[in-house]
């Protein structure tokens, strides 16, 4: 086994450890409503478990990889670093979690010169533990996962986001013409779990555009690695990404 195949090992079980970790701490917060609000805007809420969770990550990984940089929601951090990135999202689906919604994540990459080369996405209340390392195909709970074999657009369940920048984008009549051909048009509110449903086949399609790369970043290695496809484009100089991510059949 060569030095980068046993790095690549050790980074997986890391992310793995660190997402099951925070997941505990998530699911009991969300169980007992234990949490306070941190910070409230128009569309959006920070609270307590989303730092806490991302302080345990953080925590984690630095014990095992004390040279690498971090790129975090909570945080925030460098974009590149040649000895290694982690790219954190401690609780995709904040505002779910704050009405006791039960769709939520964590999720995990570890970039090397922009590269994703390992994505881990945790849901704590299911118990799903997705994960790929680059080349290797994609998993659920260590039961490997494919994307659907939908290839009609009238066919197709399709996830997207949807926030206040929408409505003033061209991504408006977009989505607006999508939702008279797709099957159905489906709005979750964790960017990170409609990719991993569209690696498991769950869904057939996800477009956003206007997203974080901590969002996106483990999720489309997943989506990759299950067979799909995931096209980012970097907008504002890479302070947002538009994402589009399918089966490599359904066109939208």
């Amino acid at each position: 086994m060569t030095k980068k195949s046993l790095k690549l090992n050790s980074v997986l079980l890391t992310a793995k450890e660190a997402a099951k970790s925070s997941g505990e701490i998530l699911r009991e917060m969300w169980k007992t409503s234990s949490f306070e609000v941190v910070q409230t805007t128009a569309h959006d809420v920070k609270l307590s478990a989303d730092l806490k969770s991302e302080k345990n990550i953080i925590e984690i990984i630095n014990k095992k990889f004390p040279e690498d940089k971090v790129l975090a929601e909570e945080s925030g951090g460098k974009k590149k670093n040649e000895k290694g990135l982690w790219v954190i999202d401690p609780l995709d689906g904040t505002v779910n979690f704050s009405h006791g919604h039960p769709h939520f994540c964590i999720s995990i990459a570890w970039q090397l010169a922009g590269e994703t080369l390992v994505g881990v996405i945790y849901d704590p209340v299911r118990d799903e533990l997705f994960s790929a390392v680059k080349g290797r195909g994609a998993f659920c709970n260590n039961k490997k996962i494919s994307v659907s074999k939908i290839y009609e657009i009238g066919g197709a369940m399709i996830t997207t986001g949807f926030g206040a920048y929408l409505l003033e984008s061209d991504s408006a009549d977009e989505l607006k013409k999508l939702s008279k051909t797709a099957q159905k048009i489906r709005i979750s509110g964790s960017a990170a779990l409609d990719l991993v449903y569209v690696a498991s086949g769950r869904v057939d399609a996800y477009i956003e555009s206007q997203i974080f790369l901590w969002d996106i970043a483990a999720g489309a290695l997943i989506v990759e690695e299950a067979g799909g496809v995931c096209w980012l484009t970097e907008k504002e100089n890479g302070a947002y990404y538009s994402c589009v991510a399918t089966n490599n059949l359904v066109d939208c």
